[in-house]
């Protein structure tokens, strides 16, 4: 009898250490990549934007742009300002938060709705009155 509780106790042992292996599914799926964040003003009327980025709760990015009015006409772009780089990694929980022209802070997570590992593109845009408005852009799925 003891051969069989010890066959058995091997084969139960050898049952949850080979299903350890497999638990990596259950894992979770990885963070999307934050490739870049564009701060756009599309107003008529310039903006002082104050704009501050963390990356897992710690800053990674704060700065104020002085953005011009969209010209629709010409083709300047001194109505833009680019944030690249501002991070060491591209994936982790991003947040932002905004102030147009020292009114109120407007926070936001940048990967909601994204879909994990893909990179994508964030965008806040300033609208008429100082109004902050954002839009993604999934870039397509990777394996990085």
């Amino acid at each position: 009898m003891r051969s069989r509780r010890s066959v058995l106790a091997g084969s139960v042992a050898g049952l949850f250490g080979g299903g350890a292996g497999c638990l990596g599914a259950l894992d979770s799926p990885p963070d999307p990549i934050l490739r870049d964040v564009t701060v756009r003003n599309a107003d008529d009327q310039p903006h002082a934007v104050a704009f501050a980025l963390d990356r897992e709760g710690e800053r990674v990015h704060d700065a104020t742009y002085e953005l011009a009015a969209r010209d629709f006409e010409g083709d300047g772009s001194d109505h833009l300002a680019g944030v690249d780089d501002a991070w060491d990694s591209p994936r982790g929980a991003f947040r932002a938060a905004v102030r147009v022209d020292g009114g109120p802070r407007t926070a936001f997570r940048l990967d909601d709705g994204v879909s994990p590992g893909t990179p994508y593109r964030y965008e806040v845009r300033i609208l008429d009155g100082g109004e902050v408005s954002t839009w993604v852009s999934e870039l397509g799925t990777t394996t990085a």
